[in-house]
């Protein structure tokens, strides 16, 4: 399988930071320079040449899990390339898109969609077919993780306008309130603010 860009080799000394990192990702670079035996400033370089070659994902975000936060995977069949590119881009910029990926089934764009209640993700699901040229081939609802975890960006600063251009307030999915609006968006009812 070709790849766009070749990968930088990891080292053991890579692997073992990796591996610390993901027990303790707030670990401090002398504890993290003693459990690999190495010393900090060469922890502190392997740890800067993993993040700019982009090895590592240094990420925060709210727990799926512990938010009781729903999740399904969806499987699109996006019938034109002019289509697939368009709405690869307006993925890209979802808030509720946690992953997608282009298959070669019929199915050939899957995501991974989550909502903060079942309403909020079959409603968010259910928007996927005002595209053009996109139908829905499969929806596999997965609910709440019982084992590991995934990360939702939050956005506290809130916008007029959702990254794909629509505004909650008009959007009849939020007014007959099947879906809490766009995490981005003034008019999402968060349901974790007091």
């Amino acid at each position: 399988m070709q790849r766009q860009e070749m990968a930088k080799k990891l080292d053991g000394l890579d692997f073992k930071i990796l591996h610390e990192l993901q027990k303790d990702g707030r670990i401090s670079i002398t504890d993290l320079a003693g459990k690999v035996k190495s010393s900090r400033p060469t922890v502190t370089n392997r740890l800067k040449q993993l993040v700019n070659n982009g090895q590592i994902i240094i990420s925060g975000g709210l727990s799926l899990k512990s938010a009781g936060y729903k999740m399904a995977c969806v499987g699109l069949e996006v019938k034109t390339d002019e289509s697939r590119k368009k709405i690869e881009q307006y993925f890209k910029d979802c808030p509720r898109i946690l992953y997608a990926f282009r298959t070669p089934e019929k199915a050939n764009l899957q995501l991974g969609v989550w909502g903060e209640n079942d309403q909020t993700l079959n409603s968010t699901i259910e928007s996927f077919r005002d595209h053009q040229d996109v139908d829905i081939v499969y929806t596999h609802y997965l609910g709440t993780p019982i084992y590991g975890d995934i990360p939702v960006d939050v956005h506290p600063v809130k916008s007029d306008e959702t990254p794909c251009g629509l505004s909650c307030s008009q959007c009849l999915r939020f007014e007959n309130e099947w879906c809490l609006g766009c995490p981005v968006s003034k008019d999402y009812k968060n349901p974790l603010l007091k």
